[in-house]
């Protein structure tokens, strides 16, 4: 998704106002990381680009057992949504979901401070709000195995507008996706790049 923005960009797209983030951003986030975190934060890692140049940066992030969550961050209003895969017990979210959303503020914000965004952009510093967002729920029996497919699936829906293709069978989508994104790795690191 990346390399295709940047090639969006090269061709003029104005509407690239967003960031996708590996899943190792969590794990440098929360581990007190802070030179890998602000090198994707100032967009010296390629190719991400600097906070600053962006509206929404989305990671995912496995909260447990091959579990992946979906969050996007909202910069200009430091807003985080989550995107719930499937329904979560109360029990489940409070001790695993919860905590780890608040790791996330936390850390963010600081993170933000630390690159002095809120000083060089001219937005008012505040704490991160979190709302979580249910709209792509799917059931327990069709997630099995894959639910870090539905979080790469829900990414590309929400940056590109692009449709989920999961009214028909979720399970087809799925697998599906899985050789697109194969066909993807495969071009974009075995072939040469275009141009």
């Amino acid at each position: 998704m990346m390399n295709w923005r940047q090639r969006q960009l090269q061709k003029g797209a104005t509407n690239m106002r967003w960031s996708i983030l590996p899943p190792q951003f969590y794990d440098y986030l929360v581990d007190s990381c802070t030179k890998n975190t602000v090198s994707f934060a100032n967009g010296k890692s390629n190719p991400f680009p600097s906070f600053f140049d962006v509206d929404y940066v989305y990671f995912p992030f496995c909260v447990e057992n091959n579990e992946w969550l979906l969050v996007q961050v909202e910069l200009r209003n430091v807003n985080l949504v989550m995107f719930c895969s499937e329904c979560f017990s109360n029990e489940k979210y409070r001790r695993a979901v919860h905590p780890k959303l608040m790791q996330i503020s936390v850390y963010f914000c600081a993170l933000l401070v630390n690159i002095k965004y809120f000083k060089k952009t001219g937005y008012p510093p505040k704490l991160m709000s979190l709302e979580v967002n249910e709209d792509y729920v799917q059931s327990h029996a069709d997630l099995y195995g894959n639910q870090g497919v539905h979080a790469c699936m829900l990414m590309e829906h929400l940056v590109t507008g692009k449709p989920l293709n999961i009214s028909n069978n979720f399970r087809e989508s799925c697998i599906a996706y899985r050789r697109f994104m194969a066909d993807q790795m495969y071009f974009w690191r075995c072939l040469p790049r275009p141009g």
